[in-house]
């Protein structure tokens, strides 16, 4: 196993939260596209703090993953292209517009761009490597304000919700369904936001004893985007959805869940308040051995059913 924490730094705060989600989305795209997958293949996480600080850490769960991120601190995030009006940026500062309680005030988008760019061409510091950062060097004011906060609060859409849903099915089958419902919507969640522009705000499962329903949250900024279109959101779900549940992604799923072992690797095992908190149930390793197998896994995409609603609307999927 590969962990990797990796900083950068910029006297913008909403700036560098923008980089940041374009770093990230540009990741976790470029590892979709190599069928690897969040929670089977790796961990990546981002986070931006107050000062301007940048903070992106990881977790290679096997070779195939940390091969294609063996040099994640030279990798760059995709701007896009001026004839493409740098797309990607204003899908980045919408989503941090969806995150954000408040609007944004974005100044010079040119400014914002050089910006951007400069960031970009900057390698990433091994947290190793780091005395402090940021350091006390003097900054151009200009700079610190290009992106801020307003006291205005944001004109936040509907929220989009995918639900993935099943019903009667015996306490082994729940459970094994809450982990492939969760790696599901994980995977789908994270090329809704890089396609729509959203931010992907929570998670839960709901049980009344007869049917359990994963619902993933997406947060929708109205203000720096337009109308969500329901039927492509739906369309590239699908997609996604039959790209992760052929044959030789379940076999590395249930080879996932099966080789799981909380003595010596909890972070590449399935989080154990999870069943806790939604069946009233603990499974440790040897249970996984014992539910995940492929006929289980038959029976639960038999079963399973899947939606999306957003405003007044509804797509079975």
């Amino acid at each position: 196993m590969k962990y990797f924490t990796i900083v950068k730094y910029h006297p913008c705060v909403q700036l560098a939260h923008a980089y940041e989600h374009l770093f990230v989305s540009t990741i976790t795209e470029y590892l979709y596209q190599h069928n690897r997958y969040k929670l089977l293949d790796y961990s990546l996480n981002g986070e931006t703090y107050e000062s301007g600080v940048i903070v992106v850490n990881g977790e290679c769960y096997n070779n195939e993953s940390e091969k294609l991120l063996n040099n994640i601190a030279t990798m760059k995030a995709d701007l896009g292209s001026e004839k493409s009006g740098y797309l990607p940026v204003a899908q980045a500062i919408s989503q941090i517009g969806a995150e954000e309680p408040n609007m944004l005030y974005v100044g010079n988008p040119e400014r914002v761009i050089k910006e951007l760019k400069k960031l970009n061409t900057k390698s990433w510091k091994n947290i190793d490597s780091v005395s402090l950062l940021p350091d006390t060097k003097a900054v151009n004011e200009d700079i610190v304000d290009l992106i801020y906060p307003t006291n205005q609060l944001s004109n936040i859409n509907s929220p989009l919700e995918l639900n993935i849903e099943i019903k009667d099915q015996p306490l082994q089958i729940c459970a094994l369904w809450c982990e492939l419902a969760r790696f599901i919507g994980l995977s789908v969640g994270q090329r809704i936001c890089h396609n729509f522009s959203t931010y992907f705000s929570s998670e839960h499962i709901n049980n009344d004893d007869t049917t359990m329903t994963y619902t993933a949250t997406f947060s929708v900024n109205r203000h720096s985007q337009s109308e969500i279109n329901l039927e492509e959101v739906a369309l590239l779900s699908r997609k996604t959805i039959n790209e992760i549940i052929t044959p030789d992604v379940l076999m590395r799923f249930s080879a996932y869940l099966s080789s799981a072992s909380y003595s010596h690797n909890p972070h590449f095992a399935p989080d154990i308040s999870y069943t806790a908190q939604n069946l009233g149930v603990l499974i440790g390793s040897q249970g996984w051995k014992n539910i995940a197998t492929s006929d289980n896994m038959k029976k639960i995409l038999q079963a399973v059913s899947y939606s999306l609603h957003y405003g007044s609307s509804s797509i079975d999927l």
